[in-house]
């Protein structure tokens, strides 16, 4: 028989991070970019020198995921919008870099994925 060892997903680490320093964090989460070739790894991380603050992108394109505490909701939100264009502000979905923020209190008031409209 199974029993589940409470497993915790990464929502769940980041919330309780939140909470306990109630701080609001960006996460940045860069898999879908680190699945690429080499080649489009260079042509989206030069994507993304007109966006980030230059010490911010090897800090972002070194690891899978990164997070940016901060003490409000509007400075992290300002800060996803600054450095990360909506899913469908983009061509190419290659270049698209999620990021979201999570409050204190455990909402998301901010992703960059917008869904996909049905048809």
């Amino acid at each position: 028989m199974l029993v589940s060892m409470n497993a915790q997903r990464l929502y769940e680490l980041v919330h309780y991070f939140a909470k306990e320093k109630n701080k609001h964090i960006l996460v940045i989460d860069t898999s879908t970019w680190m699945a690429l070739g080499d080649t489009k790894k260079a042509t989206v991380k030069t994507y993304y020198e007109d966006f980030l603050p230059v010490d911010e992108i090897g800090e972002i394109f070194s690891e899978r995921y990164t997070f940016y505490e901060f003490d409000s909701q509007t400075s992290a939100v300002d800060i996803a919008n600054e450095w990360f264009p909506l899913s469908t502000d983009l061509e190419d979905q290659d270049y698209f870099i999620e990021c979201y923020v999570i409050n204190p209190s455990g909402a998301m008031p901010y992703g960059n994925k917008v869904p996909a409209k049905p048809e």
